[in-house]
């Protein structure tokens, strides 16, 4: 949604803008194109990939940070002034198309490599961990909560029940696992049986939504007056959990819901980019 970012954001030339989920880079790579020399723009993803990747591209007004943007305020200060503000913030919660082939990951449907879901370096507990070791209830219950998959039940005994025969050590395995699950006359036409499971383990495996409600608490107390904090969701729960956020924070009369609806992906760009379609735009600004 670079457009509809790009109306919001109102780049001006001198600004200082902070793009929170490097991922692909095309907002970083625009901002930058539209700022002046004396423009700056902070750029942070947690994956190693996405900081290779737009190294081609950096500049002296690219600051690239590999960390958490969970960890914004703490960027900042290792980067900035206690004094600096900025005109924009925005944070997309998609995945990039670099970690959707990235066959290291466990993303894809199609992997026979991996069942690792992270967005950054190895972790402890990871997606394999989570596959192979948590009890059913528990499997159950962020199937449910994090995938919204009425068939949570059934993925998670069958999860179990193919796993005492052998540890599940791909995503491919996984996904046909999953399938199994459901009968096929309840699969949609339209995405992989396995798509909202697979969307409720990496969301456990990041603590997603734990850190969005981090990022989205500091990063208003880095805003300049006038400044804009532009978050895109692709989840009905990353979506609500900002809507809840903005809602709370326009009590304090200092910020203002510029969105009052959230903004979707026009026609256009979902013929070239279906995952646009599920994209929820929603806009906060500081007014004093």
């Amino acid at each position: 949604m670079l457009r509809e970012v790009l109306n919001f954001l109102e780049v001006k030339p001198d600004g200082m803008y902070i793009d929170a989920t490097l991922g692909g880079g095309g907002y970083t790579k625009t901002i930058s194109d539209l700022l002046s020399d004396k423009g700056k723009i902070l750029s942070i993803d947690l994956d190693p990939l996405a900081i290779e990747n737009f190294n081609q591209f950096k500049t002296k007004k690219n600051i690239i940070v590999n960390d958490n943007f969970s960890n914004i305020e703490k960027i900042v200060l290792e980067n900035f002034s206690e004094e600096d503000r900025f005109d924009g913030i925005v944070a997309d919660l998609g995945l990039s198309s670099a970690q959707l082939e990235d066959v290291n990951r466990g993303f894809s449907f199609n992997n026979q490599y991996s069942l690792d879901m992270s967005f950054g370096p190895k972790i402890e507990n990871d997606t394999f961990w989570i596959v192979n070791n948590y009890k059913q209830f528990e499997l159950e219950n962020i199937i449910k909560e994090y995938g919204e998959e009425p068939w949570a039940k059934k993925i998670a005994e069958k999860i179990v029940e193919s796993r005492k025969k052998s540890k599940i050590n791909n995503s491919q395995q996984l996904a046909e696992i999953i399938s199994s699950a459901i009968p096929k006359k309840f699969w949609s036409r339209r995405i992989n049986p396995a798509t909202k499971t697979f969307q409720a383990l990496r969301m456990e495996t990041n603590g997603e939504i734990e850190n969005l409600e981090n990022f989205l608490q500091k990063s208003v107390e880095l805003l300049k007056v006038g400044g804009r904090l532009i978050v895109v969701s692709f989840h009905s729960l990353e979506d609500r959990a900002v809507k809840i956020f903005f809602k709370k924070i326009t009590l304090s009369e200092s910020f203002k819901i510029v969105t009052k609806k959230p903004v979707a992906a026009q026609e256009d760009e979902i013929g070239v980019n279906n995952r646009s379609r599920s994209a929820k735009l929603r806009v906060l600004e500081k007014i004093k």
